[in-house]
């Protein structure tokens, strides 16, 4: 994954993010954010309830939008600066065949080309399951990979 992917898929996060802003029915409205004396020296009392609902749907599509191109332009910064990891920070693939367990030296082949080695010496079984599917994380000591049906176990990219 390159890193205008990563940038696109955090993109299409916020856009996602800011849509659910957008139709967020527990915004409260302009009426009840404001003390009864802003909202009155604000004239807004006299708007009518329809106003006011779309005043606050104004308000709620505005944030919405100004978030995600707040978003974006960081995105895009990011990207511009080189700050965007080569590695992303979640994996998700399949195992390729059948796992059984990990016996303190596997390497665990992934569908998406890449290899990882375990890097802790432990051992466990598991009941075989054909290609299940793996997340891998990075954190700040290395990376994890979680197995359906098999646990996790601290791995380390070999390519």
């Amino acid at each position: 994954m390159n890193q205008r992917l990563v940038a696109l898929s955090l993109s299409a996060f916020f856009l996602i993010a800011g849509s659910a802003a957008a139709e967020n029915p527990e915004f409260p409205g302009v009426q009840k954010l404001m003390s009864p004396k802003a909202f009155e020296e604000a004239g807004l009392n006299k708007l009518s309830a329809e106003e006011r609902a779309r005043l606050d749907d104004f308000i709620r599509r505005y944030t919405a939008s100004t978030s995600q191109e707040a978003a974006t332009a960081a995105v895009e910064q990011a990207v511009k600066e080189d700050k965007v990891p080569s590695i992303p920070q979640v994996i998700e693939s399949r195992l390729v065949g059948t796992f059984t367990g990990y016996h303190g030296r596997n390497r665990f082949q992934l569908e998406n080309g890449q290899i990882w080695a375990q890097s802790q010496q432990v051992s466990r079984s598991f009941p075989p399951v054909d290609s299940p599917p793996v997340i891998i994380t990075k954190a700040g000591w290395g990376h994890r990979m979680y197995i359906l049906g098999g646990g996790n176990i601290r791995v380390s990219k070999v390519k």
